[in-house]
């Protein structure tokens, strides 16, 4: 479990608006004061128990603890702003709610509009070489190309009379 993680400073903790962050130091010696000064709790800098890597990672459950306190102080959008401001590495733990406007997503194509719309979906990862890919279109209302469909099917006027008389197609 997380509470028993041999390095309270690669862990993930909870904010105040549910979401999750997940906190990496890279150069745990380097970036520990500051990771302690964006919490705001710079006394662990010199707490004996934290002062070295090696006594943070003894004592992980103890720094946990204290974390999940201050974590859930803040929504993540302002733990966003105090760490990236710091340089700090740390990530989020994805949501649904988060695809749509994701940079990344959209830079890379993943997510692109509809044809003369601003809604996204999901672009086809099929690529043929040597072709354009097509923008993707919003499927027709119930029944909106119908003829159009039966005439690139093979069916005349007549057939396509007969198919709504017997109420095939309305």
């Amino acid at each position: 479990p997380r509470e028993h993680a041999l390095n309270a400073v690669t862990n993930h903790y909870q904010c105040r608006d549910g979401r999750w962050i997940i906190i990496s130091l890279l150069n745990e010696d380097k970036q520990w004061p500051t990771l302690a000064r964006c919490i705001g709790r710079e006394d662990l800098v010199t707490d004996p128990r934290f002062e070295t890597k090696a006594g943070r990672h003894a004592r992980s459950v103890e720094l946990i603890k204290i974390f999940d306190e201050v974590f859930v102080t803040r929504d993540l959008s302002e733990w966003r702003k105090i760490l990236d401001g710091n340089g700090l590495v740390f990530g989020v733990v994805g949501i649904l709610d988060d695809i749509p406007h994701d940079k990344q997503m959209i830079e890379n194509e993943v997510l692109v509009p509809f044809e003369n719309d601003t809604m996204m979906t999901i672009s086809s990862p099929i690529w043929v070489d040597g072709s354009r890919k097509v923008q993707p279109r919003k499927p027709p209302a119930l029944g909106e190309p119908r003829d159009e469909i039966l005439r690139n099917a093979g069916y005349d006027e007549t057939a396509i009379g007969k198919l709504r008389a017997v109420g095939a197609v309305a």
